[in-house]
């Protein structure tokens, strides 16, 4: 600021005499060095960027809590697919040969075209076996088991809760993806669900798998 000062004392008329500049000049040079700063030069019109600016974050926003929270509901966000649509599998389909010490399941991720059963054995007892087949090929696993209170069954895979009973998950990788759950009910019962997708493209979850399972009764 004190050079413009001093700038402006030696700005006088005088100063352009002999040195070749025309009136034109010597007004433009003149007008320039007296001037006062003017802020307007330095601002900027921040309204117009600004409010459209701020709509399209408001919008930003609100669609994104859209997406979470339709996500949230729908279980896409909780490290697990959708939950497939799940058919009522009436009382009357389960299998004449099934013990009655047996649970069965009330709800299926298919509309059950073939059930088929078998028996055999472990080291355990006797085991029961049911397949649910769909008209696409897939497939439920089902095997009941009866064991003696006590009997010591290492569950390998990650742990899960079917209600309160201690059960184990597991699920394979890519397009052949199978689903396996086991779990025991009262210490007494051994029951084990396999789910193969077949030729459809209705994948199970953990989620979905434990629904099913909780659905026995």
């Amino acid at each position: 600021m004190d050079e413009l000062k001093r700038l402006r004392g030696l700005m006088k008329e005088e100063t352009f005499k002999e040195h070749g500049f025309t009136n034109k000049m010597r007004e433009n040079i003149l007008n320039e060095v007296h001037s006062k700063p003017s802020s307007k030069a330095f601002s900027f019109n921040i309204k117009p960027i600004f409010a459209p600016l701020m709509s399209f974050v408001f919008v930003a926003a609100c669609l994104s809590l859209f997406v979470y929270f339709g996500g949230t509901q729908l279980g896409l966000f909780d490290g697990n697919n959708a939950s497939a649509p799940f058919y009522q599998y009436e009382a009357k389909d389960r299998p004449e040969s099934l013990g009655a010490e047996f649970k069965f399941l009330t709800k299926a991720p298919f509309e059950v075209a073939e059930v088929t059963t078998k028996t055999s054995e472990d080291p355990s007892g006797e085991i029961e076996l049911v397949n649910l087949t769909g008209k696409e090929r897939q497939i439920i696993k089902l095997t009941f088991q009866s064991i003696e209170p006590g009997t010591n069954l290492t569950l390998y895979q990650e742990e899960v809760k079917v209600g309160q009973s201690k059960g184990s998950y597991y699920e394979s990788e890519g397009p052949e993806k199978v689903n396996r759950l086991i779990w025991i009910e009262g210490d007494t019962i051994k029951y084990e669900m396999e789910y193969l997708p077949g030729g459809s493209d209705i994948t199970l979850s953990k989620k979905d798998m434990i629904k099913m399972a909780e659905s026995f009764r």
